[in-house]
Order: C-alpha cells, then structure tokens, then sequence
C-alpha cells in the first residue's frame, strides 16, 4: 500500500491533497514537525535528510514533492489533473507546477526558517525580511496572472494549483495574503474550499 509521511503545515499537504483528490487508497503516516522525529534512526532510514514528504510503495521511496506529486499522476494515468503533453495548456501547467517550489518556496522558506524555525539565536531578520519583500513581489506576480483565471493553468484546476496552493497556506500562515492582491485571496480561497485540501490541512 501507498504509504505518506506527514507532518502539519509542511510540503506533505501536497501530497495527502493529492491523495484525496485522486481518490487513492493510501497511509498516512502522521509526523511531528520536531527534529527529535525527523532525525530520528527510524526515519533517517526513508529520509536522510530527516525531512518531509516521503513517501513508500512495494520498495520504492521518493521525498521530493514535486516528484511524488508527478509520480502518482503517472502510475494513476489520470488526465484530469494535467493537460496532455505537447499542448500550450500543458506548458503553462508546467510553468506553474515548477514555479512553486523553484520560485516561490526559496523566500518563503527564508521566512519559515530565521522568523519560526530556528533557534532565536540562530535567526537572522535580515534573511527573513529580505524573504518578505521577495515573496510580496512574487506575489503581487501571480496576482496579475490570475485576473480573470479561476486558476493557475486555466479554468480547470490541476495539480499546479495543488503544488501553488501549499505556498499560499503558508503566505497565508506567515501573514502575506493581503487585500492588495485581491486575486490571489480569492483564488487561494477558492482552493481552501476544496474537501481534498480541507482534510490534507486538518480543517
């Protein structure tokens, strides 16, 4: 059986959000976002790296995301959360999928670790700040994609707005989401109504 490792608030919300959408039959392994978890014999064995998600199936494991999210919409041949290849609705999703991680999560995850994670003496403002005005920037950005869009590639919603939609939790977590960008709210809105995200966010 599928089996995911899952902490709160971490990039495994991708994932069981995944799950759930899809329909899969899978387990949950429920985490603590707590180094003495993380990096705990047990775990180290799925992730070296002592982070989340992980996830395992019939040997295999994979702890990247993005990775996983891709993998599970190839092993499931679903169609309905991706365009077909060799489409211009496929390159857009495609731009979407990978900005999430590649372009928004970098200052994101500056904020998550010198303003909540670290220890106070091992922060620095400065790199949590600088995040700040860069993740504002970006997603002042995505605001002016979405006018008009009821999401990310389209009309349809797609498994880009599941990886995209886990950056704007924690936008919206770290107080970023603002009245100045009236179409990201909605749109991240529009998503939090989804059962599928409800159940991965614990709501």
């Amino acid at each position: 059986m599928l089996k995911v490792y899952h902490a709160p608030n971490t990039r495994s919300v991708r994932i069981v959000w995944l799950c759930e959408e899809l329909g899969l039959d899978y387990e949950k392994v429920a985490l603590e976002f707590d180094p003495k978890v993380l990096q705990s014999e047990n775990y180290l064995k799925i992730n070296p790296l002592g982070k989340v998600p992980s996830m395992e199936e019939d040997g295999l494991v994979i702890n990247e995301s993005g990775a996983i999210v891709q993998y599970l919409l190839e092993k499931t041949g679903d169609k309905d959360l991706q365009p077909a290849p060799g489409t211009p609705e496929r390159g857009r999703y495609l731009h979407w999928f990978h900005f999430a991680e590649a372009t928004l999560m970098p200052p994101l995850g500056n904020i998550a670790q010198h303003a909540f994670i670290r220890p106070e003496e091992k922060r620095i403002s400065a790199v949590a700040e600088e995040g700040k005005e860069m993740a504002i920037k970006i997603l002042k950005l995505l605001d002016k994609e979405l006018e008009g869009r009821s999401y990310i590639a389209g009309e349809k919603f797609s498994a880009a707005d599941i990886m995209l939609g886990y950056d704007l939790l924690l936008a919206k977590l770290f107080g970023l989401l603002t009245d100045a960008m009236p179409n990201v709210l909605a749109y991240f809105n529009r998503l939090a109504e989804r059962p599928a995200f409800k159940k991965a966010t614990g709501q």
